[in-house]
């Protein structure tokens, strides 16, 4: 059992459940609450695009479940395959890490979480 798989694995799958229950109370709650009218009567925000944005954001939330589940489930296999995979994983979670900071000017802390991710995963087969 590889254990620094099978813990960015966990990580992962936290991380998407914080994500989106976090989401849901702290921007999408308020999101539907307030007017999201310009001055002039024009929608800054219609209802769809609201819909789009939320599906956005839960989509993340479903594509790092399948990772952390990819994560998981190389944690208990023992063959060359792996290393390519987690490495891919990694590079993955690593640019998500810089693209965050950069979105976020460093303020919203998941890049954290996307960091260690590709740390673990990236030594899990060295």
């Amino acid at each position: 059992m590889n254990t620094l798989l099978l813990t960015s694995g966990f990580l992962a799958l936290l991380l998407g459940i914080v994500h989106s229950v976090l989401g849901e109370k702290l921007i999408f709650k308020r999101l539907r609450t307030i007017d999201l009218t310009l001055s002039s009567g024009d929608q800054a925000i219609s209802p769809r695009h609201l819909n789009t944005l939320w599906s956005t954001w839960h989509l993340v939330t479903l594509f790092g479940f399948g990772l952390g589940a990819t994560l998981l489930v190389l944690s208990s296999i023992p063959s060359d395959p792996i290393d390519l995979v987690s490495k891919a994983i990694s590079i993955t979670f690593l640019v998500s890490t810089v693209f965050w900071v950069v979105g976020t000017k460093g303020k919203h802390p998941a890049w954290l979480i996307f960091l260690v991710i590709a740390v673990l995963s990236w030594f899990a087969n060295a």
